[in-house]
């Protein structure tokens, strides 16, 4: 009975875990996790069985591996391409972002899904230190929200994006897919300009 009641904990456990993951982010990892976890629930309370607690484990750590084992090879992926970054000063800290870049024109390009806040701050035009090459250097970000691009301007940077990253692109593929994204993003693209 004692392992039934936990089999039964960390099926639920599961569940629960998941719903808030596909409310939050969505992803495959995520669907899978809930509909995994429900079945397993279900299937427990209605017929228990002796193996129950190894599947709920098991469905646990495979869950576990599965997201952070994904979230590892996208990172891996990403840094392995020329990574600059992004420090931009919020109220109450520092907040600094690991982006790709583009040289579309004169200036650095940035694509970026931030947090609001960020994006707030980057849509406004307000300074940020920008280090590229171990080179730190004050710049004014020209920012678009992507929703306000036209279609020829999203072309250039994605074209732009496929160009000097290739492959390295299916990273971003998997990452969305398998683990989704956070619903409050906001995608921009900032070009930054050299500081007056």
């Amino acid at each position: 009975m004692k392992n039934l009641s936990l089999a039964l904990c960390v099926a639920v456990l599961i569940t629960l875990a998941m719903v808030l993951l596909v409310v939050e982010r969505g992803g495959l990892i995520a669907w899978a996790g809930l509909l995994g976890g429900a079945c397993l629930t279900a299937k427990i309370w209605w017929k228990s069985a002796r193996p129950d607690l190894a599947v709920s484990l098991i469905l646990a750590a495979l869950l576990v591996i599965t997201w952070f084992g994904t979230h590892r090879y996208v990172i891996a992926t990403w840094e392995s391409g020329e990574v600059v970054e992004l420090i931009i000063e919020l109220p109450d800290r520092q907040h600094t972002a690991r982006l790709w870049v583009m040289d579309i024109g004169e200036h650095p390009t940035v694509y970026y899904d931030a947090a609001p806040e960020v994006a707030a701050i980057l849509l406004a035009g307000e300074p940020v230190q920008f280090r590229r090459a171990g080179q730190l250097s004050t710049r004014i970000p020209q920012t678009t929200a992507v929703d306000a691009m036209s279609a020829a301007q999203a072309d250039r940077v994605l074209t732009a994006m496929q160009t000097k990253y290739g492959a390295r692109n299916d990273a971003a593929t998997v990452y969305y897919g398998l683990l989704g994204a956070s619903r409050d993003r906001v995608a921009i693209v900032a070009t930054l300009v050299d500081a007056p």
